[in-house]
């Protein structure tokens, strides 16, 4: 086996981020999901290593399975996971919210995920907060939905408004910036508007 010292740095920082995002999906089983895959035994843990790399196939395949984006694997330039899954696990989410409201098993539902009454109100208000992964575990696991189900783009397709590409590519800005940019960002649009006080 090679030493730390032979392997290349970029291949171990890549390596690094992929065991990230396995454990992130909760795949605690390298050679096993490596056999899933079709691939060696030890595929994954070598890239884990660093001591090989994925190539683009690969990385694809990855980062479909880890729920990850690609560039992140690769390059960290984007966030770990990308805008478009958060906006259809929020679409999702506030349908399964509005559904159990009508029906009267919102309190049941809220207890189930952990959200309070107050943190909903917000949430329901900003269509740029990210549902986390624990909370949207929780929900799939208390309505007894397959892991997953709320990141599924069939259902948001199904319930939720298409968001236009132009769309897409401001609130992927959005949530990358820093919260005080945010703000800079949000008095930007009220001036352009004419909404603001100044």
């Amino acid at each position: 086996p090679a030493k730390q010292s032979e392997l290349n740095p970029t291949y171990v920082k890549i390596g690094k981020r992929i065991r990230q995002a396995r454990l992130s999906a909760k795949v605690t089983n390298s050679r096993e999901f490596s056999l899933g895959l079709g691939w060696s035994a030890g595929r994954v843990n070598n890239f884990e290593l660093g001591i090989s790399t994925p190539g683009p196939d690969e990385t694809e395949i990855l980062a479909e399975a880890f729920k990850v984006n690609p560039a992140w694997i690769t390059y960290a330039v984007e966030p770990m996971r990308s805008s478009d899954l958060y906006s259809t696990r929020y679409c999702n989410f506030i349908r399964v919210l509005e559904e159990a409201e009508a029906s009267g098993d919102l309190i049941r539902l809220l207890e189930a995920v952990k959200l309070t009454v107050e943190r909903l109100d917000k949430l329901k208000g900003n269509p740029h907060k990210k549902i986390p992964d624990a909370m949207a575990r929780r929900c799939e696991k208390y309505l007894k939905k397959p892991r997953g189900w709320l990141d599924d783009k069939q259902q948001e397709n199904r319930y939720c408004e298409p968001m236009p590409p132009d769309i897409r590519d401001l609130v992927s800005l959005y949530v990358r910036l820093p919260e005080k940019e945010r703000a800079r960002l949000r008095q930007m649009g009220e001036i352009l508007l004419g909404e603001s006080d100044e």
